[in-house]
């Protein structure tokens, strides 16, 4: 194993969906495009933009009607997912020339570790060839983030597109990190941007120089505020994980309905029951995990994966779907067409290794109750068999979760 400082590459292909077909048509070069499902009374949502109707003001999950009233000459064609699947296995492909050390993070985008690589060649240097490299065989335009860590890598990816590449040294994070605005941030969403400007963080250095942590935890949890503050000061994994969502890797869940889904309650009573189910198997097999993520599979069988970390590993069912809950709210927009909803679970210890830390500003009281019903339960279980009582979420009446 290479003791050099680490060097990854966040690669993430620009407006993909857009950039495919236009790769299949030349009539579609330069001008304002739009990948949106079918609808003759232009009711779709629109999943990917061209970059040219984007100068438009057209955005992705804008209503194709009002895409057109600020571009009447928008091109709209339908999402064809083979293609799309065909020209991310060529991208993957490639990338595996340059290094087997990949993480793939969805169809358009992925993470290498390119330390060894760099040996031999300079890290800008290699980003340039593998951006040529990739427009020329696929193609396909991409931007490329370097960091010391997964998430500088991808927060660099995004700093210029399309077609930039961008270096995010952890030792100049005040020069440029730390001055996007703290939407641009990854892992805040939609609902949690507000959370933090309402408590005077505007900016990522504003958050990675918060001093109030109780009010930082109290805002948003404390596992969740203790990782975007470590994030916001450059931190980050170096781990590339090729298994990413492989069974000895992880314990995940997921229910595929029938037709597509709108509803968002229905989608959390959906998630509060995949809670249990992968509470169930954790603990089954005597594991805690100390990442819990979301899957959103949608209407164009588009995917996305969605996850954070927690400072204590867990198996219980109240903390995996508390977990969930937040990151689908912060992802789940209103009109989403959503055909797969999943939990998954990483990053697992065996129930014995971890030693959990009781921090000053936990409540000691909710401790000690938490400690008395699991002691009950596993009394229970010895009792009654441990596969005939588990902790675990009911729905009552008024229909606000209770605890098991």
């Amino acid at each position: 194993m290479s003791n050099l400082p680490k060097i990854i590459f966040h690669i993430d292909l620009n407006c993909f969906f857009a950039s495919c077909e236009i790769a299949e048509n030349d009539n579609y070069k330069n001008k304002p495009l739009a990948v949106a499902p079918s609808d003759p009374l232009r009711r779709g949502i629109i999943l990917s933009p061209s970059y040219e109707a984007r100068k438009y003001g057209i955005k992705t999950t804008m209503i194709v009607k009002d895409a057109l009233l600020l571009c009447k000459d928008l091109i709209v064609v339908p999402p064809q997912m083979e293609l799309y699947k065909e020209y991310s296995r060529k991208f993957f492909d490639y990338l595996f020339t340059v290094t087997p050390n990949i993480e793939i993070a969805s169809i358009d985008e992925g993470y290498l570790d390119v330390t060894d690589v760099c040996r031999d060649v300079h890290p800008l240097a290699l980003a340039e060839r593998i951006q040529k490299d990739v427009l020329e065989k696929c193609k396909l335009p991409c931007s490329i983030g370097i960091g010391p860590n997964k998430f500088l890598a991808k927060m660099a990816s995004d700093y210029k597109k399309p077609l930039g590449i961008t270096v995010f040294r952890k030792r100049e994070i005040d020069k440029n990190l730390w001055l996007l605005p703290i939407e641009k941030m990854h892992g805040v969403g939609k609902k949690t941007a507000p959370k933090l400007r309402a408590i005077g963080i505007a900016t990522i250095g504003d958050l990675a120089n918060f001093r109030d942590m109780e009010l930082l935890k109290e805002t948003l949890g404390p596992a969740y505020a203790e990782s975007l503050v470590y994030h916001a000061n450059g931190g980050g994994s170096t781990e590339i994980d090729a298994n990413n969502f492989s069974e000895s890797q992880s314990v995940s869940n997921a229910h595929t309905f029938a037709n597509v889904v709108y509803d968002g309650a229905l989608l959390k009573k959906t998630l509060k029951v995949i809670a249990n189910t992968v509470s169930y198997r954790l603990q089954k097999a005597n594991q805690k995990a100390q990442t819990i993520g979301i899957i959103l599979r949608y209407a164009d069988m588009k995917q996305i994966n969605r996850s954070r970390g927690l400072a204590e590993p867990t198996n219980e069912a109240s903390v995996i779907y508390e977990v969930a809950e937040e990151i689908f709210t912060d992802y789940f927009n209103t009109g989403d067409r959503i055909r797969l909803i999943g939990i998954f679970a990483h990053r697992l210890s065996s129930t014995g290794e971890e030693v959990t830390q009781i921090s000053i500003f936990d409540n000691f009281d909710k401790i000690a109750q938490e400690a008395r019903i699991n002691d009950l339960v596993k009394n229970l279980q010895a009792k009654f068999g441990k596969d005939q009582i588990n902790r675990g979420y009911i729905e009552t009446k008024n229909e606000n979760a209770e605890r098991t």
